[in-house]
């Protein structure tokens, strides 16, 4: 069954991304406050700035720009904070622009975090016309080795969960510890979306609020509002800079689709039949409400990789990364450090 990456016209990162733009422009800043009384029991509302780093680190989304040159690729990166490394990546379109400063910030406390735009997006160059998981897969690995040190735990999201299910296959010396966010590991078996996720994701007429409810649950409007308005304004602390922090071109756009749509999807594709070989300790985490990437899929991951934990959120979304009542970061950390 289809994903929402193989709808076209459709990348995860791509909604996200004109949610951010639309909320700082319209002044979002403020609606946090509005929203309190749309969130539930054991959510609160995130700080509508870029909450300072623990122990005055610098936050890892405005460090310093950096890039780092990869086989026929320049990434862009930045990297703060100390100890072991952890290596974020994003899903389809998605920039590192877009990343929770919330979340972040508590990871970035205690380990050395590394996030980065996969090639052709944002910061990051590169050729697209023969994208796939695997390429990129390597990519992040050549990442780890030159920034890194060689090894590193790996967190991945949605389609970034793909990406860092093909690096522990392909380059097992290259991850300590591996999480699982909002993931699947694809095939024609792979549950899509929704009915209605599917009839937004397509629409490119959809509303913002439309969007945000296909990546949030209705109860954590709030927490979906908090988070966009802090990309915003962390944005605003880079001085606006880069100039192309948020952007995806269509060609790269439609080059992400195919390889995590039929390239991935298909039979014969994605790791479901391959997951025995991951051999680290994994952590599957989801939201009952994900109607992306419905939680359901979190089975064949477990059942697949042996080493595995599995986290599951009730009252959270696809995004339920950025839901800070859930406090997803500091389950990573717990269990990096377990």
């Amino acid at each position: 069954m289809a994903s929402v990456d193989n709808v076209p016209g459709f990348v995860d990162g791509a909604a996200t991304r004109r949610i951010v733009v639309a909320s700082f422009a319209l002044g979002l800043l403020t609606a946090t406050q509005a929203s309190a009384a749309t969130l539930g029991p054991g959510t609160v509302i995130m700080s509508v700035a870029p909450p300072a780093a623990a122990n005055d680190q610098v936050s890892v989304m405005t460090a310093p720009l950096q890039f780092v040159t990869v086989d026929g690729a320049t990434l862009g990166y930045r990297t703060a904070g100390t100890g072991l490394p952890l290596v974020i990546i994003g899903g389809s379109s998605f920039t590192m622009a877009e990343w929770d400063p919330q979340l972040l910030n508590t990871l970035v406390a205690k380990r050395r975090v590394i996030i980065f735009d996969n090639r052709g997006v944002g910061t990051s160059t590169g050729a697209v016309d023969a994208l796939t998981i695997a390429q990129m897969a390597h990519d992040t690995a050549r990442l780890i080795d030159k920034v890194a040190g060689g090894k590193a735990d790996v967190l991945g999201w949605s389609m970034g969960g793909y990406i860092a299910q093909e690096l522990a296959i392909a380059y097992p010396d290259s991850i300590r510890r591996l999480v699982l966010a909002s993931t699947d590991c694809g095939g024609p078996d792979t549950l899509g979306p929704t009915a209605r996720a599917l009839r937004i994701l397509t629409d490119p007429q959809a509303t913002q609020a439309e969007r945000l409810s296909i990546l949030f649950p209705r109860n954590r409007t709030g927490a979906a509002i908090a988070w966009s308005a802090a990309i915003g304004e962390t944005f605003a602390a880079n001085g606006y800079q880069p100039h192309d922090s948020f952007t995806v071109s269509p060609a790269t756009a439609a080059a992400q689709v195919q390889a995590s749509g039929p390239l991935w999807l298909g039979e014969g594709h994605g790791t479901c039949t391959r997951l025995g070989r991951i051999t680290h300790r994994t952590l599957i985490a989801s939201g009952v409400n994900d109607v992306v990437v419905p939680s359901i899929n979190r089975h064949a991951l477990a059942d697949g990789i042996r080493w595995s934990d599995v986290q599951v959120y009730r009252h959270a979304g696809h995004a339920f990364l950025f839901q800070p009542g859930l406090d997803f970061a500091r389950t990573v950390l717990d269990f990096l450090t377990s």
